[in-house]
């Protein structure tokens, strides 16, 4: 009598091998989706890449922090890491500075926001508040490019670390400093600025732009006006309403 084969235990249904082959193809589907993702950023990566070395000079090499900054495989904390601050702040930029007559814009973090420096430094003679020739034609273009705008103005005023004589029309170096900010806000107003846009400061002596000013020349640079462009609005300061 032959022997009885054993029965074979029941095998997988047949729905499991349509759902291995639909795994299967979802699988490579989600594998090629992000080999396709991945190119793509690469290609912004790249893009981006040329476009800050196209603006920083064509040739110029990016510095390893910009980099860093751009690389999408970095997440988010090791791109705002990768930022130095300060690195920026000592670039300088490719526009030349022709002097009291020339456009000088310039742009700098400040506290309530960002301000725009117009124009170069309006400089003045010693001891004195009376605007030169150069410094008049350069506030009537600080004017065309400011008037019309709701923005406020700052006019700050310098004076240097020279004493006075005995018979200065200005008591000390703030005064003098007051007087010509005023005399450029009254400028400025001559040329169309709103008047209520205009704040004047006096710093006195107390913010040289040379430290060690000894010679004529250095001196000179700390005898200036500024005209500042804030974010502010003059709405900001009309005061609240009576009730």
């Amino acid at each position: 009598m032959g022997v009885k084969k054993p029965v074979a235990p029941a095998g997988a249904p047949e729905w499991m091998c349509t759902f291995s082959d639909l795994m299967s193809l979802l699988l490579c589907l989600f594998i090629l989706l992000l080999a396709f993702s991945e190119i793509k950023q690469d290609r912004k990566y790249a893009e981006a890449v040329e476009s800050l070395r196209t603006t920083f000079g064509g040739d110029a090499q990016l510095t390893g922090s910009v980099l860093q900054l751009l690389d999408p495989k970095n997440t988010l904390i090791q791109r705002l890491t990768a930022v130095d601050v300060s690195a920026w702040d000592r670039k300088e930029g490719d526009a030349e500075d022709p002097g009291v007559e020339g456009k000088h814009w310039r742009v700098t973090d400040i506290r309530k926001g960002i301000r725009v420096e117009i124009g170069g430094k309006i400089s003045f003679e010693r001891f004195s508040a009376t605007l030169m020739p150069g410094a008049q034609r350069l506030i009537v273009g600080a004017s065309e490019s400011i008037r019309g705008l709701t923005s406020k103005v700052t006019v700050r005023g310098h004076a240097t670390r020279e004493p006075l004589p005995a018979d200065a029309a200005y008591s000390d170096p703030t005064d003098l400093s007051y007087a010509r900010a005023k005399a450029v806000a009254q400028e400025l107003v001559r040329n169309g600025v709103d008047p209520k846009r205009i704040r004047i400061e006096a710093c006195g002596d107390s913010e040289p732009l040379v430290a060690q000013a000894y010679t004529p020349e250095r001196l000179a640079q700390n005898r200036r006006v500024e005209i500042i462009v804030t974010e502010d609005t003059v709405e900001e300061y009309r005061g609240e309403p009576i009730e």
